[in-house]
């Protein structure tokens, strides 16, 4: 049994290739102004990049928090409970920078995931910033760039 093929109406190709076209001028728009919030049309910029061998810089980002009980610790990025990677910390460091009081969800996922641990007092986004020279770390700098106390 044959059966023949049907073709779209002058209706339906207008729409498709509308769409298409949509779609491949928002993946232009965001390559050449986007950033990584604009996912999945984004240029995911995080991944996107190279480091010169001499002078370079290899900065990255993690959170460290104090406990109601004094310690010091350093936090999971993938089990802190609110579900941020680490990609995604470093993605809104302009925005924590600006608004700290962001992290006060950290803390909250943090509980939620870890009930019986005690309780954040403050959180940390430190910075690291690695220099290399003939592509080898010469040297390695620490501060914390944004620094939360917890409700």
């Amino acid at each position: 049994m044959h059966i023949p093929a049907l073709r779209l109406g002058a209706r339906a190709r207008f729409w498709r290739s509308a769409v298409a076209a949509a779609g491949i001028a928002a993946l232009f728009y965001t390559s050449a102004y986007g950033a990584d919030d604009d996912f999945p049309f984004g240029p995911m910029t995080q991944f996107a990049f190279s480091v010169k061998n001499d002078g370079g810089e290899i900065v990255s980002h993690w959170l460290e928090a104090d406990t109601a009980t004094g310690a010091h610790v350093k936090l999971s990025m993938d089990a802190v409970g609110s579900g941020m990677k680490r990609a995604e910390i470093e993605g809104q460091m302009t925005r924590l920078g600006r608004d700290p009081s962001l992290l006060q969800g950290i803390a909250e996922g943090q509980h939620r995931l870890h009930p019986k641990e005690p309780r954040l007092t403050r959180i940390y986004i430190v910075k690291q910033v690695q220099t290399l020279k003939h592509g080898k770390v010469v040297s390695t700098t620490r501060a914390n760039a944004v620094v939360w106390g917890v409700r």
